[in-house]
């Protein structure tokens, strides 16, 4: 059976990191990242990836964003999510 995880207030299987409810983007990012988060939400808006580079981007840039160390070819329903509010949170911040 298989289930769209996007699950980003539940803690990892692996034991990384506890239950997050919400995502705290930085408030100085540097306008080069901003244009690239808002330049990579077209492939992301649906709220899946819309190919393995789309999701390599999406979290490397969180993860450069964020100071976090994500593997950028996890699976992890969880992890994925937590980069996916991330950057979509910025994108609300900035699109206007």
């Amino acid at each position: 059976m298989k289930i769209k995880a996007r699950i980003g207030s539940q803690s990892c299987p692996q034991k990384y990191w506890d239950k997050t409810t919400e995502v705290e983007a930085i408030q100085d990012i540097p306008k080069e990242i901003i244009e690239e988060v808002l330049d990579l939400w077209k492939d992301l808006k649906t709220g899946r990836a819309k190919d393995q580079a789309a999701k390599k981007k999406m979290i490397e840039l969180y993860n450069t964003i964020s100071g976090s160390n994500y593997n950028t070819r996890t699976n992890c329903g969880s992890c994925i999510a937590a980069c996916f509010d991330g950057i979509k949170k910025i994108y609300k911040e900035h699109s206007s």
